[in-house]
């Protein structure tokens, strides 16, 4: 039974971007990989309770299903997490065929796609410390002593206020030591942008390419009746990539005319 009151704090969080929408990944505390439930539902247009639902009644994934504090723009949030492994599972328990036809295109290419991305990130820890938590936006002012002859419940007060003011001196230092060290390693990664760039190598298709690609691919599927497994694993074989979207961007005009020279065929039959 899954325990909607114990959560996790998780060692890591990062926010991943697919076709242009965020996914926020995790990692726990005890080094296992998740994804917010909560993103995944909204870039798929699909309810969240209604899947957090489903997910507790399919005892294969049940217990992946776990809550953990999720840093978000209003600040920590408890939200429901899908341990990675149970979301290809998840994904393939959403038939296609039964949502609405606009979002059928969107729920195909996470079912093929997503989790390549997600297993991509999960298979490249950093060590990271534990998420450290904003200083609180209004200032908090050091307490003025009272006189010398105030009462008990006055000095009380006091020093109840000097407590909270020394703690917001502690917190401010601890948040600029962590910009500091973040802005140091924002120069190292950007000397290195160079060589990065070389050792990427060309840039594969774009966003708007690989979607274009799709509807290439709806079209010879419509035409010939063709799988569409089978017409990406042909295109993939043409252009001799593990993955279409690994094709260099610089060869999109082959791409083009390796589609039309299949749907001319297609209509000759």
């Amino acid at each position: 039974m899954l325990n909607e009151e114990q959560d996790f704090l998780p060692i890591e969080q990062q926010t991943l971007t697919f076709y242009g929408k965020p996914i926020v990944v995790v990692r726990l505390p005890d080094g296992q990989p998740g994804v917010v439930l909560r993103f995944l539902c909204e870039n798929l247009q699909i309810d969240t309770a209604a899947q957090t639902q489903r997910i507790r009644r399919t005892e294969a994934i049940s217990e992946d299903l776990i809550f953990a504090q999720v840093e978000t723009d209003g600040g920590s949030q408890k939200m429901a997490v899908l341990i990675l492994h149970a979301v290809p599972f998840w994904l393939a328990g959403i038939d296609p065929k039964r949502v609405r036809e606009e979002i059928r295109p969107e729920i195909l290419r996470y079912q093929r796609e997503v989790v390549d991305v997600l297993y991509t990130w999960a298979q490249s820890p950093k060590e990271v410390a534990a998420p450290v938590r904003l200083v609180p936006v209004e200032q908090i002012t050091k307490p003025v002593a009272p006189a010398d002859d105030a009462g008990l419940d006055a000095w009380r007060e006091y020093h109840r206020q000097m407590v909270l003011w020394i703690d917001w001196q502690h917190d401010i230092e601890v948040w600029r030591g962590s910009v500091e060290s973040r802005l140091e390693g924002l120069e190292e990664v950007t000397n290195l942008i160079p060589e990065i760039l070389e050792r990427l190598g060309p840039q594969t298709l774009t966003s708007d390419h690989q979607r274009a690609v799709q509807k290439y691919v709806q079209q010879m599927h419509e035409l010939t009746g063709k799988p569409y497994g089978t017409i990406y694993d042909s295109l993939k074989t043409a252009f001799g990539v593990p993955r279409y979207a690994d094709i260099p961007d610089q060869d999109w005009q082959r791409v083009v005319q390796w589609f039309q020279a299949q749907l001319e065929q297609g209509r000759k039959k």
